[in-house]
Parts: C-alpha cells; sequence; structure tokens
C-alpha cells in the first residue's frame, strides 16, 4: 500500500513519533483515498492514500486534536496523547455520510503540494522550524541533510541543494515562484521565514511541476492556512542573539467570521530585525550589520455551492525590505593589497562593536501581489488559477562613491509576472481496485529588467511559458507516476553604445521538453522503497551570457559567455525509509549528470580597475556530475533518550571531452565539502505549568574540501599570481552545541521556550562556501533565545 506521508521535521532530532491509521466509510467498509487529516496544534496533516492509509512523521510527544474530513461526510474530530513511543497506530477511522442539506460551510483540503510527488524531499515544521526562528531561509535549512548554503559573510546565506544554487533551485513563496535576481551567489532569497509554518524542499530535478530550472530542486515555502472558526487568532515570536547583539520581533494577528460572512478571513503579518556587527572568536567584522523590515496581509473567501463545489478566492500582498552591510576587509586598492589581504591572520581594522551600516552595502526591496482562484468539484477535480506581479530592486553602494554620494553603483529593477493554470483531476477507482490521479498546467512567465549607473548586466526581456501533464497509478502497494513537460524561453538584451549613444539588441531562444518517472513500493508498514529517473534542462540567463563588470557586493569581477548552450540535466534518486520502534533511518542517494553547466570560474589573475584589485570570474561550461548521499539514523536509546546522525557526502566533477583523455575529470570550485551532524537529545517529564521539556547537544565536523582545483603560485612580472582559486580551501572543524526548550502555559496561553547555542567553543574557522573566507574567520560562540505565544479570541 502506498501510503501517503507528509514529514514534519524528518532531520530533527526534537519530534520522533510517527502517527498511522486508516480512514473508512462507516456503511461500506470502504477505504475513502483523498480523505484529510489535520493536526490543529501543528498545522499539518496527511491525504489518505488508495487504501484509506495515513502517516504522519516526526511528531513531538505530547496531546495533539485531529480533524478527519472528506467531501460529503461528516466530519470527525478525535483528541490523542502521543508518547514516547517511535511508531503509534491509531484506531481505524470511520467516516458517516452526510445526508443533511449543506450549509454555508467550509471545506480545507490540508495537503502540500510537493507532497503529491514521488520524488526526494524533506521538510521543517512545528518545533523544528520553531528552533530557527530568526535565521534567514538558508540558514534555516542547513539543518536538513543534503541542504548547505554559499554565503557572503556572516548576513548573506544562499540554499545549496546537492551543490547547486542560484538559477538551479525555484523557490515558491506562498505558491509564487519568487523571482528575485537570484543569479547572484550573494542575492539571498527576499522571504521572511516567519510567514511559513511548513518549509518543504524536493531534492533533484522537479522541472516537470514547477518549470524548466529546478535542476537542482525546489523549496516551498508554505504558510499556514487561513483561519475557518470564527473568532481572533494572533501569535507573536521574538527572537534575541548575543552575537550582533541582534534581535527579531515578528507576529501576526488574523480572523474568520462566521454567520452571513462564514468562509471570510484575513491575516496581517510583520517582522523587524536588526543586527549588529558579528564577532569571530577574535575580532568584530567591521561594517556587517544587517536591517530587515517585513510585511504582509491576506485576504481569504471560500464556500460550498448547493451543487457540492467549493469555490474560493484570495488576494495577498508582501513588502520584503533589507539593507545589508558588507565587511569592509574584502575591499583592497591594488594586487599587493588583494594578495597580502590572502595572506594576512586576521583583518587589519579590527573595530569594536557598532550597529552602524555605512558602505559598501546592499539595499533591496521586493514586492509580490498575488491573486488566486479556485473551484473544486467531486466529479471534476479542481481548477485553480494564479496571477502574480512581482518588482525587485536591487541596490548596491561600493566602497567608494564614484558618482553622487546618494547614488548606487548598481541599480538593478526587475519586474516579473506570472500566471498559472492548474487542474487536478478527481481521482478515479479502477476496477482491479488501483487509482488514478494527476495533474495538467500552464505556467507562463515575462520579465523586464532595467540597469542604471555601472554596468554588470544589460536592460532585457524575458519571456517564457510552459505546458506539463502528471498522471499517477496506485494500487496495493505500488504507487507509480510519469510527467511530462515542454519549455519556451525568449530572451533580448539591450546594449548602449555609450560613445554614440545607439541602442543594439540580441535575441535568443530556447525550446526543449523535460520527462520524469517515480515509484514508490511500501514493503511493509515500517519499510518503502522510492526512486525517480527524470530529464531537465536551464536555458542561460542574462548574468550568464552578457556579465561584463564589477559586482560590488560579491567584490568581484564577471564576465558572461554569450556562447554558452541551454543545460541538460539527467537526473537519479533512490531512497529507502525505514521506521521502527527504535530506529529510524532515512538514506537517498542521487545522481545528477548535467551537459553544458555553467558555472564562474576563477580566473588565474585579479583585474585591476580604478576602483582597485578584484577576483576576476568568468562563466564557463563544462559537463558536469553531481552524486552523492544523504543519511538520517535515529536511534532511540531509551524511551526519553534519542541518538540522531546526519551525514552529507558529495563529489562533483567536470568530465574530460578531450578523446586523448577521456574518463578523466578535474574538480569544481565551491562545491560543499563532506558533512555529518550528531546530537543527543533528553525529553524530561511534565511538571506542573512545564510540557514538552528536553535538552540536547550536539556537533556538526565539516570535511576539508579536498576535491577542489589545486591552488599553486608563481611570480609573473614581480606579481604574485595564483592558479586554480585564489586561495587552497581551509582546514576541517568541528563545532559543538546544545539547546533547551520547554512550553509553560500561562492561564491558557502556552508560551514556547527556546535557548541556543552554537559554537560554543568559540572555535576560530574559515568555511569553504563563504566568499569573504580569503580575508576573515567565521562568527564566534552564540546564544539565541526564541520566545512564541500564540493567542486566540474568541475561537471554540
Amino acid at each position: 500500500m502506498g501510503i501517503c506521508t507528509v514529514s514534519l521535521a524528518q532531520a530533527q532530532t526534537s519530534c520522533t513519533a510517527v502517527l498511522s491509521g486508516r480512514i473508512l466509510d462507516q456503511a461500506s467498509h470502504q477505504p475513502l483515498p483523498g480523505a484529510t487529516v489535520y493536526i490543529r496544534e501543528l498545522g499539518t496533516g496527511a491525504v489518505a492514500d488508495t487504501n484509506g492509509m495515513f502517516r504522519v512523521a516526526a511528531v513531538c510527544a505530547g496531546q495533539y486534536t485531529i480533524d478527519y474530513q472528506f467531501v460529503s461526510y461528516q466530519k470527525l474530530e478525535q483528541r490523542i496523547t502521543i508518547g514516547a513511543d517511535t511508531l503509534t497506530t491509531l484506531p481505524t477511522v470511520q467516516l458517516a455520510p452526510d445526508s443533511r442539506t449543506l450549509q454555508e460551510v467550509v471545506v480545507t483540503e490540508y495537503r502540500s503540494e510537493a507532497q503529491q510527488l514521488l520524488q526526494v524531499q524533506t521538510s521543517l515544521s512545528g518545533n523544528a522550524l520553531e528552533a530557527t526562528r530568526g535565521q534567514s531561509l538558508g540558514e534555516s535549512l542547513k539543518t536538513l541533510p543534503g541542504l548547505y548554503t554559499v554565503q557572503t559573510g556572516p548576513s548573506i546565506a544562499k540554499p545549496v541543494i546537492h551543490g547547486l544554487y542560484s538559477n538551479r533551485i525555484i523557490t515558491l513563496n506562498n505558491g509564487i515562484r519568487q523571482e528575485d535576481q537570484q543569479w547572484g551567489s550573494e542575492h539571498a532569497p527576499q522571504i521572511d521565514p516567519f510567514l511559513a509554518s511548513r518549509i518543504t524542499v524536493i531534492k533533484g530535478a522537479a522541472s516537470i511541476r514547477y518549470g524548466s530550472d529546478a535542476i537542482g530542486g525546489v523549496i516551498l515555502v508554505e504558510p499556514r492556512p487561513m483561519p475557518v472558526k470564527p473568532g481572533f487568532g494572533a501569535e507573536l515570536n521574538a527572537v534575541g542573539g548575543t552575537n550582533g547583539r541582534q534581535g527579531t520581533l515578528s507576529g501576526f494577528v488574523e480572523q474568520a467570521f462566521g454567520g452571513k460572512l462564514n468562509g471570510l478571513s484575513w491575516r496581517l503579518q510583520g517582522t523587524i530585525k536588526r543586527v549588529g556587527y558579528a564577532r569571530t572568536p577574535n575580532y568584530y567584522l567591521d561594517n556587517s550589520s544587517y536591517h530587515e523590515t517585513n510585511g504582509s496581509g491576506q485576504l481569504s473567501y471560500s464556500r460550498n455551492l448547493p451543487s457540492g463545489s467549493t469555490v474560493g478566492t484570495d488576494l495577498y500582498y508582501s513588502l520584503f525590505t533589507t539593507k545589508v552591510g558588507l565587511f569592509t576587509g574584502a575591499q583592497v586598492g591594488s594586487l599587493a593589497d588583494f594578495y597580502a589581504a590572502i595572506a594576512r591572520p586576521e583583518p587589519l581594522r579590527q573595530p569594536g562593536f557598532s550597529y552602524d551600516l555605512s558602505r559598501p552595502y546592499q539595499q533591496v526591496q521586493h514586492e509580490l501581489l498575488k491573486f488566486r482562484t479556485f473551484v473544486r468539484s467531486d466529479r471534476w477535480g479542481m481548477l485553480t488559477f494564479t496571477y502574480a506581479r512581482q518588482q525587485n530592486i536591487r541596490r548596491e553602494y561600493d566602497f567608494l562613491s564614484f558618482s553622487r554620494a546618494t547614488d548606487p553603483e548598481l541599480y538593478l529593477k526587475l519586474v516579473s509576472q506570472t500566471a498559472d493554470l492548474i487542474w487536478e483531476q478527481k481521482p478515479v477507482k479502477l476496477a482491479n481496485g488501483g487509482t488514478l490521479s494527476g495533474s495538467a498546467g500552464f505556467n507562463g512567465i515575462t520579465q523586464g529588467n532595467v540597469r542604471q549607473f555601472l554596468f554588470l548586466i544589460p536592460n532585457y526581456r524575458n519571456y517564457g511559458a510552459g505546458l506539463f501533464a502528471i498522471e499517477r497509478y496506485a494500487n496495493d502497494r505500488w504507487t507509480l507516476e510519469a510527467g511530462v513537460r515542454y519549455d519556451y524561453r525568449w530572451l533580448r538584451a539591450f546594449f548602449l553604445n555609450e560613445q554614440t549613444s545607439t541602442v543594439t539588441n540580441t535575441t535568443r531562444q530556447w525550446q526543449n521538453g523535460s520527462g520524469s518517472v517515480g515509484a514508490t513500493y511500501q514493503l511493509n508498514q515500517r519499510l518503502s522503497l522510492a526512486g525517480n529517473l527524470s530529464t531537465a534542462w536551464r536555458a542561460p540567463n542574462v548574468n550568464d551570457l552578457y556579465s561584463n563588470g564589477l559586482h560590488q557586493s560579491a567584490v568581484a569581477y564577471e564576465r558572461g559567455n554569450p556562447n554558452l548552450r541551454a543545460e541538460q540535466a539527467y537526473n537519479a534518486t533512490f531512497s529507502l525509509e525505514y521506521t521502527g520502534k527504535r530506529l529510524y533511518l532515512d538514506l537517498g542517494l542521487y545522481n545528477n549528470r548535467i551537459d553544458n553547466f555553467i558555472y564562474l570560474k576563477p580566473d588565474s589573475v585579479p583585474i585591476v580597475r580604478q576602483r582597485g584589485a578584484f577576483p576576476a570570474y568568468t562563466y564557463t561550461a563544462v559537463q558536469a556530475t553531481f552524486r552523492g548521499v544523504d543519511a538520517t539514523i535515529r536511534y532511540k536509546i531509551v524511551d526519553r533518550l534519542t541518538l540522531t546522525s546526519k551525514t552529507s557526502l558529495l563529489l562533483a566533477y567536470a568530465r574530460s571531452t578531450d578523446p586523448a583523455t577521456r574518463g578523466a575529470h578535474e574538480y569544481l570550485v565551491y562545491i560543499p565539502p563532506n558533512r555529518t551532524d550528531n546530537s543527543l537529545r533528553y525529553e524530561l517529564k511534565d511538571a506542573n505549568r512545564f510540557s514538552s521539556m528536553y535538552v540536547s547537544v550536539s556537533s556538526q565536523y565539516v570535511a576539508r574540501q579536498n576535491r577542489a582545483p589545486a591552488v599553486s603560485q608563481r611570480q609573473e612580472g614581480g606579481q604574485l599570481i595564483f592558479t586554480g582559486d585564489f586561495a587552497p580551501p581551509p582546514p576541517a572543524y568541528t563545532l559543538f552545541g546544545a539547546e533547551m526548550g520547554f512550553t509553560y502555559r500561562i492561564g491558557t496561553q502556552p508560551l514556547g521556550v527556546i535557548l541556543t547555542g552554537t559554537n560554543l567553543l568559540n572555535r576560530a574557522y574559515r568555511d569553504y562556501l563563504d566568499r569573504f573566507r580569503y580575508f576573515t574567520d567565521e562568527p564566534g560562540r552564540a546564544i539565541w533565545l526564541k520566545l512564541r505565544l500564540p493567542l486566540a479570541f474568541g475561537r471554540s
């Protein structure tokens, strides 16, 4: 039987229970595939499979309220208590048909979009997500196996999936494809993680459903469902950290109406974050401050029609603004200064602590406006139309101003419009007992980019369209899935000849198809296997083709290559999941071959401009292979003591295309090194007003990246010249941390408290994936205090 699963925190040690059960028709005792299971306190759930089976993984011990729902059946509410057992099987649930006349009742489908796909995925939710509050999206995802970050100092972290990042990963923000100049390695996603009640990561090519660029994977930032019970609700989060003396305050207020306005709800949310200079074990990082202010609002309405159909619509708006200071120690004035800064163990300038934020810095504003409407029919399934408009304005200010002091050196304004029309068919029961389900749809996008001041990338227009279809078959223990997709991309870049004031343009077009097949097999209730084969492709972006200038925030000179061709990927994944009474094992293998893989290759000689000397990079294409292993092992030593080990191994290299050296290969730069995380967690018994109490200790070992281009140096023209990279990979390091958490009940309101310590031994180290590793150490010891207070007014 193919059990449909939602992993709340697959890699988090804090929640180890697994719930499973079955939902049947009360009269016929037949399974109810598609019935929903929703855990109120966690804001998530699962969908029953073809045999009525469901499973919810990684649930914390405690008391929960579960809602069972199915169209045309009476809703059932159940109160349960989850103990320390790893596997908990609930009694079979039988739903009774609802023969009453339909009233104004809102039916909500609690299903993750990613849950429909047979691909390797993992999620952060519940307590696991709460433990990451106050961190950026990239930092939050580092707790998951196979997830890394490429950084530019302590303030900018960009998610990396199996060694791939930037335009090879699609991020969906509240169901909308995020478009925010994501091509830059120091352009972090402009998304407020406090918006999410679950963050799901699909590891591996997911182009069929989400678009041609998803060669590396997809990140779904999924907000909590809109409220349906009449009354007000609110939540307040406060986070404080010692390193950078940072403070974050976030909250929301929401309301669902009853009576004649039943089905109408709204929510307002906001976040303020302030961070000062980060501190390494020995010194502060000059100008590493960080400011962030975000807000969003949503209005939703849905209702059931007398015909049995459900219609709904929602309007959503969000504004993300951030100002990020860049470490001044990375700014140099000559080649001699550049090489001296690399060789120097510490920066020359070591100020005291400050919240000041001056040049160099980047300032970004991202707006998202979304309109969505849907109709769900018992006969035809569900049809959804979504339109979104995004505007991203990026300003980058150099260390020294080369224009008026108030102007940025780089200004980019990107306006994107997307439209999606998706049909999800109603599951069809076949004569042999199997079930067919699937979806089909259209995705369209149009973009316009305008630049000012110094040149890095040109103005451009971009159009894209895609058609896809996915069908899956489930019967007994098997679930099979196949999908196809066709995409078309069009790009026109505009160039200004400053001497003649004439404008020329260049137009490129690409089109290609993709395919995917996958299968899962449930050997028994404890053990399941899954595999997927897929193709994907990515057209070169404007930066790949036409970059030619100083990238201020990256402190690098970047050159494009107009002769680049589209990337073509062939991806294979396999996973095994075992859930026993004491042992949990999740093993994932992957191999991703990418022809014409485009990456920024460090040039041997830094480039010298009037502004100073800078590392130089050129976009280059190679035949690349990425393969690796993600493994999570969780073992319950005794009822309250759990050991968790997570390991990520990755090998990436460029294959030789020369017949004389066929079979040989060379390594790539900025590939994540091997890593293992281990933790030991002890859960305490509830006492008086205290519940969900735990303490944990952890260690993280990151190996030296020995599979990197060899770095050598020579004297040429009186200058020291490096080859391969500008500095060798830093040594391996081990960091130790600890965490404790509990819930304290204030009257009827639960206050969640989490205290976390990272790099407790205050070790000095450098990370290979940090673009500033040439010049400085990583931050030292940090202590975090995180408070969460949910509130409800007038809700039953």
